[in-house]
């Protein structure tokens, strides 16, 4: 049900480790699933190139080199041929077991049959005040994209929890998700076309990383514009940003 698509750089020392760390446990989880890869830079290319065709069956791995992170994922998602695709950041860590994985993909996905499936910041937002339709302080802004608060918060599965778009606790749609391909191409071809002309505010507005992307689908174009679309959570935390190292020192600025 489910393909791996991945457009990223690791140039420095300590993400390669993370990688390297982690990539057996994503063949032990996602070792079924079809991986299209590009990795966007030659700085640790053949250590990278190393590592995927030694953990991950199913590869498919590129090096093109063009900085736009969005149109070489959109190019990555044409290739896909499964109803889902997920995209996770190389400094993503698993928690999980094979086990704890299939019982979300069969009660989210096979049941449920959710248009998004959270991976990013789960530990946060699989927890209370969320859980019941409250917020926590920091995030008192997301109210106002709601008609009523609290709200009438998750719906509680066996594994995940559920909510609308509608009430969607967080107010972008990050990329690093479970989703529908065809949903994900369609918004990869909407910021395409439109992203130039965004006038909320995005903070980094530059075509080879993903955040001018995740930017656009925020405030007004984020979950609430899909009020009717299922959204999801796991309930157990399955995945964890690796947050030590900072975005300023992924090497993106330098190309300002």
């Amino acid at each position: 049900m489910i393909s791996v698509v991945q457009n990223f750089i690791c140039t420095i020392p300590e993400r390669l480790k993370i990688l390297e760390d982690n990539l057996p446990k994503v063949r032990d989880v996602w070792g079924d699933y079809q991986f299209f890869v590009n990795f966007n830079d030659t700085i640790n290319l053949d250590e990278v190139y190393s590592l995927y065709q030694k953990y991950i069956p199913k590869l498919n791995f590129y090096n093109n080199l063009e900085k736009d992170w969005a149109a070489t994922m959109l190019s990555l998602l044409n290739e896909v041929e499964t109803p889902y695709s997920v995209n996770i950041n190389e400094d993503q860590q698993f928690l999980m077991t094979k086990q704890d994985w299939d019982d979300v993909v069969q009660e989210a996905l096979v049941e449920n049959r959710v248009d998004f499936l959270l991976i990013n910041k789960m530990d946060k937002y699989n927890k209370e005040p969320y859980v019941s339709g409250g917020l926590e302080q920091g995030s008192m802004f997301v109210k106002n994209f709601w008609d009523e608060y609290p709200s009438p918060g998750y719906v509680k599965g066996r594994h995940t929890y559920f909510h609308s778009g509608k009430y969607s606790p967080y107010k972008r749609i990050t990329p690093e998700a479970v989703q529908r391909t065809d949903w994900f191409k369609d918004r990869f071809t909407e910021f395409l076309e439109k992203g130039d002309e965004c006038k909320h505010d995005i903070p980094i507005r530059h075509k080879h990383v993903g955040n001018f992307f995740e930017g656009y689908w925020d405030f007004h174009n984020g979950p609430y514009r899909f009020a009717d679309y299922k959204f999801a959570i796991p309930r157990k935390d399955l995945i964890v940003q690796y947050d030590t190292i900072k975005e300023q020192r992924l090497g993106w600025k330098k190309n300002l």
